[in-house]
């Protein structure tokens, strides 16, 4: 799949239903070695948008442009409950799929996804909480020893939602999916990234009160992620941060361990840590990375895919998981 220094790969995209086609059309403005080739998207005023944006041919149709253009990669970001199909259909043509969280929002659709994968590394989703300076430090942090053995990671998800701007889909159950189905995907897979831990099990809940501006939109749900022989994660998202407030999410996550703590502001791009031995500090932070500068990195440049299929399908699973929870009262199902 990897192209040489000499030739440029050909991708197109198809949807812009979420902001997240930032990342790509972004990371493709200052780079010499990707081109768009073509755009697709059901929605008239999206696609006019896209066509101006990328100076590509437009289909309304997808399967029009993948018969009509050879591409080595598509970035998928229509609407979530769409997005499987599609994904599927490029995996049967060996197309490599840059797919924005959530791939899927519900189990068949996954599977749907698993089949046609085959195994195969064809597949990566785009998880830029991984990428954050922050994110690096911790690791290198956790990596150290530090803080010790991990006993607990909690971390909350803070969204604005702001009704008025969010498209009609968002507030269709069957097409968004659900809040623990797409907001909880980040957390739980840095979690698992970070610590290693390999099966266990998920148990979710949403609250029954609305988020403000809707009749029937959860306004908080919760995930509780247990690792077999290892830590409890507790994650929480909601759609309530204030709209007053300067940023779109406070979100934050606590690590504890056997000799230390660890706080990661990631909206305020800060990590302080304290232990056994040394009081709280803050860490110095590593240049970060663009979202979807891995994927190019790998497809063009043949360097490693650093979110693989296999983590993209897990965390994806595990979401759906705590989301299948909630509607069974909350019982822990396994994963891994």
């Amino acid at each position: 799949m990897a192209g040489n220094a000499s030739s440029t790969l050909d991708i197109a995209i198809i949807g812009a239903a979420h902001p997240h086609v930032e990342y790509v059309l972004s990371e493709i403005a200052v780079r010499a070695d990707v081109r768009i080739a073509a755009v697709a998207d059901h929605d008239a005023a999206r696609l006019a948008e896209l066509e101006r944006r990328t100076q590509a041919p437009g289909y309304a149709d997808p399967i029009a442009l993948l018969d009509a253009h050879k591409v080595q990669a598509v970035a998928v970001f229509t609407e979530f409950g769409l997005r499987a199909p599609l994904v599927a259909e490029l995996l049967r043509r060996n197309i490599f799929a840059i797919v924005d969280k959530p791939m899927a929002v519900t189990l068949p659709q996954l599977t749907l996804i698993e089949d046609a994968l085959a195994g195969r590394n064809l597949l990566t989703l785009l998880l830029e909480k991984r990428f954050y300076p922050v994110t690096l430090a911790l690791r290198s942090v956790l990596a150290s020893g530090e803080l010790g053995d991990i006993v607990s990671i909690s971390s909350t998800g803070p969204h604005k939602l702001v009704p008025s701007r969010r498209p009609a889909w968002m507030f269709d159950p069957s097409i968004y999916g659900g809040i623990l189905a797409d907001l909880t995907v980040h957390d739980i897979d840095l979690a698992l990234w970070l610590t290693g831990y390999t099966s266990g099990t998920i148990s979710g809940w949403v609250s029954p009160t609305p988020a403000a501006g809707t009749t029937n939109f959860p306004a908080l749900g919760r995930a509780i992620l247990a690792c077999d022989n290892g830590p409890q994660f507790s994650i929480e998202v909601d759609w309530i941060q204030p709209e007053a407030s300067p940023r779109h999410g406070d979100y934050a996550m606590r690590i504890s361990g056997t000799r230390g703590r660890a706080d990661v502001l990631f909206a305020e791009n800060r990590l302080l840590v304290e232990t056994a031995t040394r009081p709280r500090r803050e860490v110095d932070l590593p240049q970060g990375a663009s979202p979807a500068g891995f994927v190019f990195d790998h497809l063009a440049r043949g360097e490693a895919l650093q979110i693989s299929a296999k983590d993209a399908l897990r965390a994806t699973r595990i979401a759906i998981l705590a989301e299948d929870s909630a509607k069974q009262g909350g019982k822990p199902i396994r994963w891994g």
